[in-house]
């Protein structure tokens, strides 16, 4: 039976970064941050989820190519990035580089699978077949073989991050990373990524800071986020459980200071 390994999905950035915590930290104190393991590389729930995102990657692309009818978020550019350029981009030039680098990926990801999975040669973009039409086949057929792209692709295994040397960054290659990438841009270009309401925490039980906040990143399946210090120095992770026996342990402590402020007062009467 092979050795289970950590799934290499988002349901365990938190425990990776736990685990790079407790590498550098001086006591020997478990973090207690659960692990989920792969199913044999990533679990049923990164599957779900990378299934979800290609089945909203067809509605999301509809809406990236309305954006410039119907009004885009931010001054339009003319790259995916916010360096300067020379040029005036035209109206809705942004809306179809991203499409094209969406579509594009898509479609090389599609072709790897055909030609690995033994499916015969396919053309990219069949003449005379619209682009969304040709964009629905496409998603249907990663969809179908999800569970191969994801646990046996010859880069299945390799790491969600990027790799940066200096000032280059290379995405990864793995495919569940992919779809998550080109998902998180959809969703930001058409406005879909709003910010949830923010809460008034506690400050840090390690560092004492105000910069206790739900975490947007790391989110364990089907479960609340956790809560973590943004402060690059501290780092700190709990989860809502562990956040709330902290609270109430402050409530504690600040109603014993209290009474015994109160007591003096209750003698000299």
């Amino acid at each position: 039976m092979p050795t289970p390994t950590p799934c290499l999905g988002p349901c365990n950035t938190a425990w990776r970064r736990a685990e790079r915590e407790q590498l550098v930290r001086t006591e020997d104190v478990p973090h207690g941050i659960p692990v989920v393991w792969g199913e044999p590389v990533h679990c049923t729930g990164c599957v779900a989820r990378a299934r979800r995102h290609l089945a909203e990657l067809t509605e999301l692309l509809v809406a990236v190519q309305l954006e410039p009818l119907y009004g885009q978020r931010g001054v339009p550019t003319a790259t995916l990035n916010s360096a300067p350029t020379a040029t005036t981009p035209w109206p809705g030039q942004a809306a179809r580089l991203l499409v094209d680098h969406i579509a594009g990926g898509l479609a090389e990801i599609a072709a790897d699978t055909r030609r690995l999975r033994g499916l015969g040669e396919h053309p990219v973009h069949e003449p005379g077949v619209r682009e969304g039409q040709w964009i629905s086949s496409t998603v249907r057929l990663l969809d179908a073989h999800a569970d191969w792209l994801l646990q046996e692709h010859p880069l299945a295994t390799e790491s969600h991050d990027p790799v940066r040397t200096g000032r280059d960054v290379t995405p990864s290659g793995n495919p569940a990373a992919q779809i998550a990438g080109w998902h998180r841009q959809a969703t930001r270009f058409t406005g879909r990524d709003q910010a949830p309401e923010t809460r008034r925490f506690a400050p840090c039980r390690r560092c004492g800071g105000p910069w206790l906040t739900e975490s947007r990143d790391l989110r364990l399946v089907d479960d609340q986020p956790y809560i973590e210090c943004q402060d690059p120095d501290c780092g700190l992770l709990m989860t809502h459980q562990e956040y709330s026996r902290y609270v109430r342990g402050l409530a504690a402590d600040a109603a014993a200071e209290q009474r015994e402020c109160d007591a003096p007062e209750e003698i000299a009467a």
